[in-house]
Parts: C-alpha cells; sequence; structure tokens
C-alpha cells in the first residue's frame, strides 16, 4: 500500500511537471506566432536616425558605358525636393527630372525575418545621366542633393565595355531569354520574389569567360537592399529525354574542384562547342524585392577587363587588415610614410593651430625603429613540406607560392635575433575565404608553435567554467617578438587541409615591424554602449550640419605594431560659421575584445576620441556640398611625423525641418 501511495503521489508530481511544460511550449509557440504575424515594420522603430537628410536604396541601372546618356531610376526615402545630382569627380552631367510617391505592392526587405527599420514614405526620382566620353572608367559615388542636404552614395561604375540594361518584360525561361552582348556588362534588377532572368548569348568553341556578380558598395546600413545577394547559373539548349525544351546546367570550374556551397555569385568556365548559352540570374533562396539591383561583369580570361577598381571606389582612405591588399606595391614605403621618422631628422614643423579638433596621448616610443631595406622577391619550389626540405628565406623577404593540392604544406626557415619584432602579411590574390583559407604559423626548432593568424573567439563556459573558444577566421597579419636566437620555421596551409588547388595563390610579406597608424574609422555613435542589442555604429559618408545642432563624430585608430605616440585630428575646407570642438577622449583597448587566444599578434590595439562639429545659428545656408578633409597629425617625442589624409567628406549646412515636414518636388 505504501509502495502504491509513492507511486501514485510521483505520477501525480509527473503529470505537474508535465502540465506546466506544456504550458510553457505552448506559450512559446504562441509569442513565436504573434511574432511572426506581426508587421515587419512595427519593429525596431526605436533606433534613432543619424541623419535626416535624403536616403538612396536602389538605382538602376547600376552600370553605364563611356559616352553614353541614359536615364537613372533612384529609390528612397526623403527624396522629395531633391534638385540636384552630385558626383565625386567630373566627367558627368546630370539632372532631375522629377520625384513620385511610391507605394510598392512588395515589402522592401530582402529577408523576410528581418527587422526593418521604418524611414517613411518612399519616393522614386528619375535622372538623367550624360556621361562624357573622357570620363575616367572605374568605381564613381552618385548622391542626390536637397534642401535637406546630400544624400548617402551608390557605386555607380563607369566602364568601357558594352552594357546590357535589362528590358521591360519577363525573362523567365530561356525562350524569354533576352539577348546581352558578352564580354560585357549586365545591369538588371530582380523585382519580386522568386524572379528569374535570362540572358543568351553566343560563345565559342575554347572561350574561357569568367562571370562575377559585382558586390554592391554598402555605403549606408540603411540601405536594406543592399544585402542582396545575387545567383548566377550557366546553361546551354537541350535538355533530358522527358523534357528537350528544358536547358542543361553547366558547372563554373570553381563548382567542379571543390564541395563547399558556392557562396560566391562568380565563376569561370570554357566551353567546349559553338552555341548559344544562357545565362540565369536571380536571388539567392528567392530573394525579390523593387530595390534588389544587380551587375554582372563578363570578362574574358585572355584579355581580362573591366573596372579598373575591383574592390570598390578609388579613396585616400587606407585598408590594411584585408587579405586583398597588394603587397608588391611598396607596401613597406606606404607602411613607413604612416610613421614617425626620428633619425635623419627633418626639421619639426608646426602644428595646425586653426581648426585642430582633437589630441590623444599614450607613452612616447622609447626605441628608434630603423626602416628595412627593400624585400628580396622568392618564389616557393616543391618539394617544401617537413622542415628538412625548408628553403631559407632573408628578412625582409616576399614569398610567393601556391597550396597547388589537399594537405599541401609549404615550409621556409629564417634566422631571428634576440628581441627581433617581425611582422607576418599574407595576401590571396585570386581564391578567398570561404574557399582558401590560408593559415600562417611560425614554429620553433622543436616543433613549438609560437604563433599563428588564426583568431579565436570565446563562445560560453561549461559546466567546469572552463572557457570555450571558437574558429572565428584566419587574420591577413599576425606579428611577434623572438626572445631567443636560431632557426624558426614558416608555415602556411590551407587551415582545413582538405583543399588545394592552383587558384590558393599567395603572397607573404616576412618584414621589421613599422610602428604606424592603421586603419582610422569615423562613425556616428560608439559601439560600447553596453547595450548588446545596439544598432552597430554608422561609417561616416556624408555630414548634413542642422543649424545650432551638434554632430558628434567617434574617431577609432589602429595603434599598429607598437605604435604609441599621440594623434591630433583637425579638419580642413569648413565652411564659414562651421568650427569643430574636442570632446571626452576614453580608450576602449584592444579590438576585438572577444580575442582569448594570442590577441597580441593578430589584433591591434584602438584608441578612441570624439569631434563635435557646430553650425552657429548664422552660418549660412549651403545649396551644393562642400568637400571637406579629415586630418591626422602624428606627434612622436616631440617630432612631427606626417598628415594623413583620413577622409574626404561632403557637407552642407541645412535648415532643421519639423519631423514630417518636407518640400514638395520642384519647390
Amino acid at each position: 500500500m505504501a509502495g502504491y501511495w509513492q507511486q501514485s503521489r510521483l505520477g501525480k508530481w509527473a503529470d505537474r511537471w508535465f502540465s506546466c511544460f506544456v504550458y510553457l511550449r505552448d506559450l512559446l509557440l504562441s509569442l513565436l506566432l504573434v511574432a511572426a504575424l506581426s508587421p515587419c515594420d512595427s519593429l525596431a522603430q526605436a533606433e534613432p536616425e543619424e541623419d535626416s537628410g535624403p536616403l538612396l536604396i536602389s538605382l538602376s541601372p547600376l552600370t553605364a558605358q563611356r559616352g553614353s546618356t541614359l536615364k537613372v531610376e533612384a529609390r528612397g526615402s526623403r527624396l522629395e525636393g531633391v534638385y540636384a545630382v552630385w558626383i565625386d569627380q567630373g566627367g558627368f552631367k546630370g539632372r532631375v527630372l522629377g520625384v513620385e510617391e511610391i507605394n510598392d505592392p512588395v515589402r522592401q526587405g530582402t529577408n523576410p525575418p528581418e527587422k526593418q527599420k521604418k524611414s517613411g514614405p518612399l519616393y522614386r526620382a528619375l535622372v538623367e545621366l550624360e556621361i562624357h566620353p573622357a570620363t575616367r572608367a572605374g568605381v564613381h559615388l552618385l548622391r542626390l542633393v536637397s534642401r535637406r542636404g546630400i544624400s548617402n552614395p551608390i557605386a555607380f561604375p563607369v566602364v568601357d565595355s558594352p552594357v546590357t540594361v535589362e528590358a521591360a518584360g519577363s525573362h523567365q525561361t530561356v525562350k524569354e531569354s533576352q539577348p546581352a552582348a558578352l564580354p560585357g556588362f549586365i545591369s538588371g534588377r530582380i523585382g519580386e520574389p522568386g524572379e528569374v532572368d535570362y540572358y543568351a548569348f553566343l560563345a565559342r568553341k575554347g572561350q574561357r569567360l569568367r562571370f562575377e556578380a559585382v558586390e554592391r558598395q554598402k555605403f549606408d546600413p540603411e540601405a536594406t537592399a543592399g544585402k542582396f545577394a545575387p545567383e548566377l547559373a550557366l546553361y546551354r539548349p537541350g535538355g533530358s529525354w522527358f523534357d528537350p525544351q528544358r536547358p542543361t546546367r553547366l558547372l563554373f570550374e570553381e563548382e567542379r574542384s571543390s564541395d563547399l556551397m558556392h557562396v560566391d555569385s562568380e565563376g569561370t568556365y570554357q566551353f567546349s562547342e559553338d552555341g548559344r548559352y544562357f545565362l540565369q540570374v536571380s536571388g539567392l533562396f528567392g530573394q525579390g524585392c523593387p530595390d534588389c539591383t544587380y551587375q554582372v561583369r563578363v570578362v574574358s580570361c585572355d584579355q581580362p577587363g573591366g573596372l579598373t577598381d575591383r574592390n570598390g571606389v578609388s579613396s585616400p582612405e587606407w585598408f590594411e587588415r584585408s587579405l586583398s591588399r597588394s603587397l608588391t606595391d611598396n607596401w613597406i614605403g606606404k607602411l613607413e610614410s604612416r610613421s614617425v621618422k626620428i633619425s635623419g631628422g627633418a626639421p619639426a614643423k608646426e602644428a595646425p593651430s586653426s581648426e585642430t579638433a582633437g589630441v590623444h596621448s599614450v607613452k612616447p616610443e622609447a626605441k628608434q625603429i630603423e626602416p628595412p631595406g627593400p624585400p628580396l622577391a622568392f618564389v616557393e619550389h616543391e618539394p617544401n613540406e617537413s622542415a628538412s626540405q625548408a628553403a631559407s628565406i632573408p628578412v625582409p623577404a616576399l614569398i610567393e607560392g601556391t597550396i597547388e593540392h589537399p594537405g599541401d604544406v609549404d615550409s621556409f626557415k629564417f634566422q631571428a635575433e634576440p628581441g627581433q619584432k617581425l611582422a607576418f602579411e599574407v595576401e590571396t590574390p585570386e581564391a578567398k575565404p570561404p574557399y582558401f583559407n590560408p593559415r600562417l604559423g611560425v614554429v620553433d626548432s622543436q616543433d613549438h608553435e609560437l604563433l599563428s593568424n588564426v583568431e579565436r573567439r570565446l563562445s560560453m563556459f561549461n559546466n567546469n567554467a572552463d572557457p570555450q573558444v571558437y574558429l572565428k577566421a584566419v587574420r591577413p597579419k599576425a606579428i611577434y617578438s623572438f626572445e631567443r636566437q636560431g632557426e624558426y620555421f614558416l608555415q602556411i596551409r590551407d587551415i582545413t587541409s582538405r583543399y588545394g588547388n592552383p587558384s590558393y595563390r599567395y603572397r607573404i610579406l616576412v618584414r621589421p615591424q613599422i610602428p604606424h597608424v592603421g586603419e582610422i574609422s569615423v562613425t556616428a555613435r560608439d559601439s560600447s554602449d553596453g547595450n548588446p542589442d545596439a544598432p552597430k555604429p554608422i561609417q561616416i559618408s556624408r555630414l548634413n550640419l542642422v543649424r545650432g545642432a551638434p554632430k558628434k563624430l567617434i574617431l577609432t585608430a589602429s595603434y599598429e605594431e607598437g605604435f604609441s605616440g599621440d594623434l591630433s585630428f583637425f579638419f580642413t575646407g569648413l565652411p564659414d560659421g562651421v568650427e569643430p570642438f574636442p570632446a571626452v577622449q576614453f580608450n576602449e583597448g584592444r579590438a576585438p575584445l572577444e580575442v582569448t587566444q594570442n590577441p597580441d599578434a593578430i589584433a591591434p590595439k584602438q584608441q578612441k576620441t570624439a569631434i563635435v562639429l557646430l553650425a552657429r545659428p548664422e552660418a549660412p545656408l549651403t545649396t551644393e556640398p562642400r568637400t571637406v578633409q579629415l586630418r591626422c597629425q602624428l606627434i612622436t617625442n616631440g617630432k612631427l611625423g606626417p598628415s594623413l589624409l583620413v577622409r574626404e567628406i561632403p557637407l552642407m549646412v541645412v535648415e532643421g525641418s519639423a519631423p514630417g515636414e518636407g518640400e514638395k518636388p520642384g519647390k
């Protein structure tokens, strides 16, 4: 009887726990259902707008040939009253033909579960562009101007090759495919979810073409259509026995040589016979919206051509921590130009005083750094997998090699002196992550690894309070200070050891460290608000100053390879009535803060300061943008270093307006 009572009591407790579980499950499912059915526009309303000027979301078409005249549709928010087109360089004539408010039946987001930021009504501005035949081929920045100020930029490439612009109508099947002049460019739009565009072209036997979806420049995080991911596929006529009208999918060479998901919208193909072929453009996972524009570049591998700057806009800004930067183009000289030369001393000059905005100081450098000589070029030769096969390299040296097959490891040996500080930089000229992830490491004669370029971050703690880390990425640079004299070995491979082919090329620059100022970001808010849900900092691409309203800028400078001097930031070219003021200076230490292993090797220290720009109430309003320069003056041990150009920013002084107030088009 007692056993029955105990079993009955346990059964009741089990029933209660099960009932609670079912209740919590149903409650959670109800909350998820409500969240899924709620309009996305009602979410994320708390984020303040960083700029009340015009906001460009998309342009169509996105590419034009030199010497052409075309009409461009610009879509975005706060475009009412735009009256001018502003492009960073000459060679253009642009005029606004009209502006109208639009009401799209398709939601603007490209990712359905994504929280959308509501920016008010949407507008369409029709712009006529006349491109002079002598205009520089490359990527230009196009903006619109209104009484609210200047808009964010959108990259607009100008090319020498033919450009095929998507025609009106459906291109959903190969029968409806639009003829395209290839090699050349294609510019179009995936206007709604599930849309597919087919283009037909002729190819010759043996011809080798490369197809690339040119990534849209993400100059403003508010322009959500920049997250649109186009997908490319290649077909030939003739299908299966069951459906002769269905085309046959052809695999790009990159798809044949790797079992990785082909996330990059690019590929190379060599045609085996003359004929008519089809290029399909669609949105990844069926993405589509009125702002989902694309541009596809098709070039001959025998006669490469296209944009003069593949990775983006020609800019004076400094980009250092990237696998795409060129280590062959006097890279050491460029690093030296961002440092303070202590020896050989040119006379000190007066520091700028009229428009100085902020200085931040840390410990001065104590050791004189002698500049290294030019690196010696060295080409990798197989076999070199083991330490006994490693070839000797001098310091500095520029190594060129290839991870030719899965499991390939390339080894090189060098001599280091006690206290010698070296930097190891890697570049991948062709294949890049996620395909080629170059893992670089340095081991001593006892096969003990001293450093690597692998970044690992803290994920969680287990039940024993031990930190669990995960592999984040491979970094393009690692530094190390050698304690002992001796022979060391540099090794490079793919991080998985499962992949390798002739496109897995690398360059490694081994050189003495050069203390210098690295990348400097300019944002509109601080990233360390302590709120994990806070929006990410917005990179400044424009300045619309409302009279009497201060504008705060956060400047984050990377102190590379032991640089420890002072930095003074100042503006040049400010219009009358606009003044800079230094704000509170603060130090966030190292970034990223989550680095838990070898942070000194792969993560630079960062220093932050702030500048406040103020247009006085009596400052004259501007009708067109003025380009101002933000500069950085280096100071070390009382010696003035170079004055570096941080960024060129278009600026306008505008009149503030009440929320919801705006000009009517044409006024």
